[in-house]
């Protein structure tokens, strides 16, 4: 994470013509646990989720809201229907003959085209 955080924080500074506008969201699991380590993010607002899954998608969801002004579910609400996914994804990839260990280390490409997927069946109006 430091060196693609390094970058994205170099094109800020030193491209500011072309990447004023970007956008930075940096997790941490602990509160104020970075500033051991990367003390050229003090000025910056991490946010933190105590190594609680639904507290990064809570995170993520209000960044979005906040910075890019998406119109959002509620945190919780998005937290469910990640699970429901990731139950009928293991299923339907067990159903396939994938192992858990398949399931686990499917590249990342597919992997997401089994999200594109999901979300265009379950979000139709």
């Amino acid at each position: 994470m430091p060196f693609e955080l390094g970058l994205d924080i170099g094109c800020k500074v030193f491209q500011p013509e072309n990447y004023s506008d970007k956008q930075i969201l940096i997790l941490e699991k602990e509160k104020y646990r970075y500033q051991a380590a990367l003390s050229d993010l003090a000025s910056s607002d991490i946010m933190h989720h105590d190594n609680e899954p639904e507290n990064v998608v809570r995170n993520i969801r209000n960044w979005f809201v906040t910075n890019i002004g998406v119109n959002a579910g509620s945190p919780t609400k998005i937290w469910y229907a990640y699970n429901d996914f990731l139950t009928k994804y293991h299923i339907e990839r067990k159903s396939e003959g994938f192992s858990d260990k398949d399931i686990y280390d499917m590249p990342l490409n597919e992997f997401t085209g089994h999200i594109k997927k999901w979300v265009n069946v379950n979000t139709k109006p």
